[in-house]
């Protein structure tokens, strides 16, 4: 009689053979344990190729491998020493290229000898100074400051004339002037 694995049974047919247990192969073992010493080989190739260190002076590279396993299977040890001793190495450094920046700035201009049309600080923009316009239609101001008051206006005049800006005015207007010219 079987038995389907819903439970149902069935009578006339023979009963399944047990599933058959495989012994597992201890060859994948073996094959990782083979990978791994040629790892372990091949790094000590590149530890020797690379090893910087005075001649003369042997570097030993002692390396163990164990693997261990279940009861049962292969166990492997595999022990490999390697003595590296290198070649002198000089190493020579490049020039060392220094570039210095040097920024220059030039000093400010001070205040102009020519006047231009407009309110022109004294000291700043303009020097004390006696100037010279040649435009007959010229409007001019020499200031005591720069409010806007009438009270400012030291002396003023219309037309080509000769003015002297002195040190303590504090502003110097012109309109429709032709640029001045500082004569003394």
């Amino acid at each position: 009689m079987s038995t389907t694995p819903g439970g149902m049974q069935y009578p006339g047919f023979p009963e399944p053979p047990p599933a058959i247990q495989t012994k597992k192969s201890s060859r994948g073992r073996i094959v990782a344990i083979a990978a791994m010493v040629v790892a372990l080989v091949a790094a000590v190739a590149v530890g020797r190729a690379s090893a910087t260190r005075s001649a003369g002076q042997p570097v030993a590279a002692p390396a163990t491998v164990t693997s261990m396993a279940p009861p049962g299977t292969v166990t492997a040890t595999t022990t490999a020493t390697a003595t590296v001793t290198a070649a002198p190495t000089t190493i020579t450094a490049p020039p060392v290229s220094v570039t210095t920046t040097v920024t220059v700035t030039e000093a400010a201009a001070g205040p102009s000898t020519t006047i231009k049309d407009g309110i022109n600080l004294v000291g700043v923009d303009v020097q004390p100074g006696t100037y010279r316009s040649e435009n007959g239609d010229c409007y001019w101001a020499r200031l005591s400051g720069t409010s806007g008051s009438l009270n400012d206006i030291i002396s003023n005049s219309n037309g080509a004339t000769v003015v002297t800006i002195d040190p303590s005015d504090r502003a110097f207007e012109s309109r429709r002037c032709a640029p001045w010219t500082q004569v003394s």
